[in-house]
């Protein structure tokens, strides 16, 4: 088991997953350029707050160990969830709107995927690991396959934020790098 995370080292990765989450949101939202605020833009938002902010959060407070750490950790991950499927459902109902089809991008069966497996993993932490009432919590096979899974579908929703930008944008490559340089920043730290 790894050290927990230092509190300052903590309140910075927050920070930024935090700032990223809102002002990326909020900037995928609002594009193409001159697009402003429109229904949709509460899908970008919706889903970097969700599943970058709430659960890159959760990632963060459950390295930092402990009973309090790891109920907060479930909270925030579920909350995550809501806020992505949120999410899900404006781009649904949007694409109805416009009589497209839906999930045939990249980004679309990323995302779904992404979102979809989180289920998974966030109902056996509940129902396994929870620390007051998981049935199997000291279960070191459940815990391993939770914390991995998790890991590799926060990456996976991570990348569908990179490439919806790019839907929204095009191949502009000095804005995407921007854009995914917080979550590479934090990736080392939140991921592994």
């Amino acid at each position: 088991m790894t050290a927990p995370i230092p509190t300052g080292k903590y309140a910075t990765l927050l920070g930024t997953v935090s700032a990223h989450a809102l002002f990326g949101g909020y900037y995928a939202a609002t594009r193409p350029e001159g697009a402003g605020w429109r229904f949709f833009s509460w899908h970008p938002m919706l889903m970097m707050v969700g599943m970058v902010g709430m659960m890159g959060a959760a990632a963060l407070t459950k390295k930092r160990g402990g009973y309090t750490n790891t109920k907060l950790h479930g909270i925030m991950a579920w909350f995550g969830m809501l806020l992505a499927g949120c999410g899900l459902y404006v781009i649904y109902q949007n694409k109805e709107n416009m009589g497209k089809a839906h999930f045939t991008t990249f980004h679309a069966k990323v995302g779904l995927t992404a979102f979809s497996g989180c289920i998974l993993p966030g109902v056996a932490g509940a129902v396994f690991l929870h620390p007051d009432f998981g049935i199997d919590k000291q279960n070191k096979i459940y815990r391993s396959v939770h914390k991995y899974a998790s890991r590799a579908l926060l990456l996976l929703a991570w990348t569908a934020t990179i490439s919806g930008l790019k839907t929204l944008i095009g191949d502009d490559i000095q804005t995407l790098i921007i854009f995914a340089a917080p979550l590479v920043l934090v990736a080392p730290f939140t991921l592994v």
